[in-house]
């Protein structure tokens, strides 16, 4: 019971990152192009400080820790890069399903194959739930309505989409892996291993695209920076949980819920916040959703 406390816990904190990352967006007083690296920078440095002294001001990393922190920093780098790329060249609901597909699939491969994870038939069914719910909740995406013109679509944009797959993925299984293979241990190290070169490199991507306004780049208003420190709240106690409940769930199971219930959570704050139209897909995929969570959650219990 425990589990599904924390892991609903998880899901509202991360769905308030979302929340809040998307009213920092907004509110950026600075150029457009460098918003979502300013952020990473930020957003790096927030949660490693944050961990650092949450986890009580001791850094001591294994080289296997060392080895998965550097792996998972390419792996958000990757993610970052391949987004931006396939959103920009293709369907924003194919980019999407890519990326909440590997969410689940490379965790789920890693704990079956790997770490000799088993699943119930209940589990498994859950799992097969989620993913078609992701199909309905991003169907509107994937035709286009009377009148409007057909998007080309390069071969390029179907690599983003299997990296970005890939990537999303990658970044659970090797927190899982660091985790598995050190007993638990070296949390703290592997979350700041992660994040704070990603804000290293966030923060030269500035300097690549600003050069001498980089400083500039980092300045914001009052509504963008209240925006901010929310959102970096929000992950940095969200990132600790889900590493820490790594060691009482299987992680396909974890990843699954979380990826599902921050989706459902996005979706309602879309529709409530934003005004945004609920489509009949988009209301299947909830109903769906919500099952699968359903049945996760009683065979997890």
């Amino acid at each position: 019971m425990l589990s599904v406390i924390l892991i609903a816990l998880v899901i509202v904190l991360y769905s308030f990152q979302t929340l809040f990352c998307r009213l920092y967006n907004k509110a950026y007083p600075g150029r457009e192009d460098v918003s979502p690296f300013v952020y990473c920078a930020y957003y790096g440095v927030f949660v490693s400080v944050a961990t650092f002294f949450f986890g009580g001001c001791t850094f001591s990393p294994s080289w296997q820790t060392v080895l998965f922190g550097l792996l998972n920093t390419f792996a958000l780098l990757l993610y970052n890069i391949t987004l931006i790329k396939a959103t920009a060249t293709g369907s924003y609901a194919i980019a999407n399903l890519s990326l909440l597909s590997g969410g689940i699939l490379i965790p789920l491969l890693e704990s079956v194959l790997i770490f000799d994870g088993v699943l119930s038939p209940i589990q498994y069914a859950g799992i097969f739930l989620m993913l078609i719910a992701f199909g309905f909740l991003n169907a509107d995406g994937f035709f286009k309505k009377k009148g409007e013109a057909k998007e080309k679509t390069g071969k390029m944009f179907y690599v983003y989409c299997a990296l970005l797959l890939l990537a999303n993925g990658a970044y659970g299984a090797f927190f899982n892996a660091q985790q598995k293979l050190l007993n638990e241990a070296e949390r703290t190290e592997m979350i700041i291993l992660t994040f704070l070169p990603s804000a290293a490199i966030g923060f030269l991507m500035v300097m690549a695209k600003a050069k001498k306004s980089t400083l500039a780049c980092f300045k914001q208003t009052r509504l963008s920076a209240l925006h901010l420190l929310l959102c970096c709240i929000s992950a940095t106690v969200a990132i600790n949980l889900l590493v820490y409940i790594m060691s009482l769930v299987d992680i396909a199971v974890l990843f699954t819920v979380e990826n599902g219930g921050v989706l459902i959570m996005s979706a309602l704050y879309a529709v409530i916040l934003f005004k945004e139209k609920i489509t009949l897909n988009k209301i299947i995929g909830l109903v769906i959703a919500v099952i699968s969570m359903a049945l996760l959650g009683y065979a997890t219990v």
